[in-house]
């Protein structure tokens, strides 16, 4: 400040270039609304001609007709190219990978894997290939498209025998070659047997983003359970039920129901769908203790998901464990139905235990 009441030069600049910006923005107003006032009146003057030029307005009418036929030549151009499966007969199986799906085809004896990834102590890669085995010839073919997943393990994929044969595939994990950073895929896609092309399935809702979850068919309703995000900080493990109509509504539903009245967060289960629902087994989680090192969970304990075919009634109900249950406790164990026998075979697993403060052993 200068003499008393008289502002500084400083002070003065400022005032005068604020009054310059503020005159800059009118004057960009107002011409933006004389450049909307004329484009109006064009439009209004063109139709007016068209009008009173029956063949002037016709050949403009023809011109439009002709640029939206070849606009339309385009996008399906451009649609059959992003489409378009390659198929190749492969010389063997698939390079070594963890994580990956094997599903059995919903229609034949045919398998299909996809995606996975590999560690070779150093550095991950992840696969986004879809191999199918035709057991009969023992023989392997890939397919391919620009439209498909992208790299992934840990995803899931559940198959159904509707509309020719489906492959329904959601969420999984990447990350970077040192594993610094995840990201997780809240994606979900359907795969058809017949054409070999995939469809992504948008929707506004849906799960959030995960891994290590569950999810098969019962009836025409894909049933998603748990899984896991890894927020690079912390793991959180997730017990959501979400359930998506693939015959009516195709949206995702999520089942809201009390804590104490479901099973406790998890990964890495075995989910077997039966007449009576779907059949939760095992899995694996973390708990945070303040002030101790988190802590590895096995779980070992049984729940029935009861359903009805019109989502009326969904209950979980705790089994009681009878005769001998797997031993050691395990997760990420694989568990398949013997539907003439109403019995689920239960193969493999992991199970990891702490030779001392530093290092885990995995068996």
């Amino acid at each position: 400040m200068g003499k008393k009441g008289k502002p500084s030069a400083g002070k003065a600049a400022a005032k005068a270039a604020k009054k310059e910006k503020a005159e800059k923005q009118a004057t960009r107003k107002l011409t933006k609304q004389a450049a909307k006032q004329k484009s109006q009146f064009n439009a209004t003057s063109s139709f007016g001609n068209s009008k009173l030029n029956g063949k002037k307005g016709a050949a403009a009418i023809g011109d439009d007709e002709e640029d939206l036929d070849a606009l339309l030549a385009r996008y399906r151009k451009q649609w059959e190219q992003e489409h378009a499966v390659s198929e190749e007969k492969v010389g063997g199986p698939p390079s070594r990978r963890a994580n990956a799906t094997f599903t059995p085809c919903p229609l034949g004896n045919d398998l299909y894997l996809f995606g996975g990834e590999y560690f070779n102590g150093e550095r991950v890669a992840f696969y986004q290939d879809m191999y199918r085995y035709i057991p009969e010839k023992n023989e392997w073919r890939t397919y391919a498209s620009k439209n498909q997943p992208g790299p992934r393990s840990a995803h899931q994929v559940a198959a159904t025998p509707a509309q020719g044969g489906m492959l329904w595939l959601f969420g999984g994990e990447f990350s970077g070659a040192r594993q610094n950073a995840f990201h997780h895929y809240r994606d979900l896609w359907a795969f058809s047997i017949e054409s070999k092309a995939w469809e992504r399935i948008d929707t506004k809702l849906r799960p959030s983003a995960r891994s290590g979850h569950r999810m098969t068919f019962w009836k025409h309703y894909l049933v998603l359970f748990g899984g896991f995000i890894d927020t690079g900080v912390k793991t959180q493990y997730l017990n959501d039920l979400w359930i998506f109509d693939t015959q009516n509504t195709f949206k995702w539903t999520e089942i809201k129901q009390n804590d104490l009245r479901r099973p406790p967060p998890r990964s890495g289960f075995s989910f077997l769908p039966c007449p009576e629902g779907i059949v939760l087994h095992g899995g694996y989680c973390k708990k945070y203790v303040k002030g101790q090192r988190t802590q590895g969970v096995a779980l070992e304990d049984t729940w029935l998901l009861k359903m009805d075919e019109d989502l009326t009634k969904l209950d979980w109900v705790k089994r009681r464990k009878v005769g001998y249950a797997p031993n050691p406790v395990r997760s990420g164990c694989t568990m398949a139905l013997w539907q003439s026998k109403s019995m689920g075979i239960l193969f493999g697993g992991v199970t990891d235990t702490e030779a001392d403060e530093e290092t885990m052993e995995t068996t």
